[in-house]
């Protein structure tokens, strides 16, 4: 094996290791012997990899946005005008992808480390995306006071919406919440009513 995919693979090991104990106890009561020990590793390689509990935790963020990141862009390059977020009704269903394919990472960030700067952190993402997508694609006639509290309140909608469905993920698929997402998106909140 070579050593890229060996450095790959154990960092993987010790991220799983530590999602697997969150499922036991709160974030916490974690240490990093708890850690090493799930992960079968020795503390050295820990250390190689992540400078502590923290840092693992930040490494995961960022991890996680960057693929949301990188999925939201191939959307926009491929779309010229709000009409077409109306007229194609799957095209957020990439970035669900990404979300589904992390759906574990993100009920461990969103839901399960008794903390919410995740949250925080993630609505920050998408308050920003939401204000460049805004100016970008819409016509509307929206002070820039509106705009932000429009892609404030849209964000906070999503991240409620993926907090539930990665929590709850037997219960939620992809295609319920990309069905509301897309009611929000095109109708607004009360586009239900």
């Amino acid at each position: 094996m070579k050593q890229a995919d060996r450095t790959t693979k154990t960092k993987a090991n010790i991220v799983q290791a530590f999602m697997d104990i969150l499922k036991q106890k709160p974030s916490l009561q974690i240490k990093v012997a708890d850690i090493t020990r799930q992960a079968n590793v020795d503390r050295g390689t820990f250390y190689r990899y992540f400078e502590s509990k923290d840092a693992l935790i930040e490494d995961c963020e960022e991890e996680v946005l960057n693929k949301i990141y990188l999925s939201r862009e191939n959307i926009l390059h491929s779309v010229t005008s709000v009409q077409e977020f109306r007229e194609k009704p799957n095209i957020i269903a990439p970035l669900l992808t990404t979300i589904a394919d992390n759906l574990e990472m993100m009920d461990v960030l969103l839901n399960r480390l008794g903390d919410n700067h995740f949250f925080v952190k993630f609505r920050k993402f998408l308050l920003e995306e939401g204000l460049t997508t805004i100016n970008k694609y819409s016509t509307a006639t929206m002070s820039e006071k509106q705009r932000e509290l429009f892609a404030m309140s849209t964000s906070s909608a999503i991240i409620g919406l993926i907090s539930l469905w990665s929590g709850k993920p037997d219960e939620f698929t992809q295609q319920d919440i990309e069905n509301v997402i897309r009611i929000i998106a095109t109708k607004g909140v009360f586009g239900i009513v």
